[in-house]
């Protein structure tokens, strides 16, 4: 009986929801992610004379020399600035200059860079948001999108049969209650220059009050 009550458990166990301590550890178990080396940070740096600081990187990564410059704001990848008219921005997301700056981190995939920066200026619960810039080079031609902002990170983009998804996250709430009770991510992806929502939804639940960062997701 102790035996048949072990097989009856193994799948119930095997049903048991997840817990994370962090968005990126749960953005490091999704398939087919586009970006699976740790990120880089830029350096911060300013020349004799001028009072705009500079913030840059520049190395090997995805295979090929690799130059991330910021200036004001301004994004400038291998010599080339990135037009912010060529940024297709989310519903209810802007393209701003005041997005990148001190704290930036770049990604780098073949064929794709993405940065992600919180601005400093960010306080309260705008910390939980973080502007993700997308960037498609393809020789000369660059394409870039700025994605959903909340608990956002470049960890998060999959590339999935050539077609690029990634997640909104969005409060869960309650019916009655003020603080929200969990988080759900609704996957979409881009299509030509177009987001698509897509048809999956996963749903986390907040395991400490007060604390959005420590959660559980449960299984699809």
């Amino acid at each position: 009986m102790k035996f048949l009550a072990a097989l009856l458990l193994v799948p119930a166990m095997g049903q048991a929801a997840t817990l994370f301590d962090g968005y990126e550890a749960y953005y490091e178990t999704l398939p087919n992610r586009l970006f699976r080396d740790k990120g880089t940070d830029l350096q911060t740096y300013s020349l004799e004379g001028d009072d705009v600081a500079r913030h840059e990187w520049h190395g090997m990564a995805a295979g090929r020399q690799q130059r991330i410059d910021v200036r004001d704001g301004q994004l400038k990848i291998n010599g080339q600035v990135l037009n912010p008219k060529l940024v297709k921005a989310f519903p209810d997301e802007v393209v701003s200059h005041s997005d990148l700056g001190f704290g930036t981190t770049v990604y780098f995939s073949k064929g794709w860079v993405c940065v992600e920066n919180t601005p400093a200026s960010a306080s309260g619960t705008a910390v939980r948001h973080k502007a993700v810039y997308l960037i498609k080079q393809s020789g000369k031609q660059q394409q870039g999108w700025k994605l959903p902002s909340l608990f956002a990170s470049c960890t998060a983009i999959r590339l999935q049969k050539g077609q690029v998804q990634f997640d909104k996250v969005t409060y869960r709430y309650l019916d009655g209650q003020d603080e929200p009770q969990g988080a759900m991510f609704e996957g979409y992806a881009i299509q030509g220059n177009k987001f698509v929502a897509l048809r999956n939804l996963r749903s986390s639940t907040f395991v400490e009050a007060g604390n959005v960062y420590k959660f559980s997701v449960e299984p699809n």
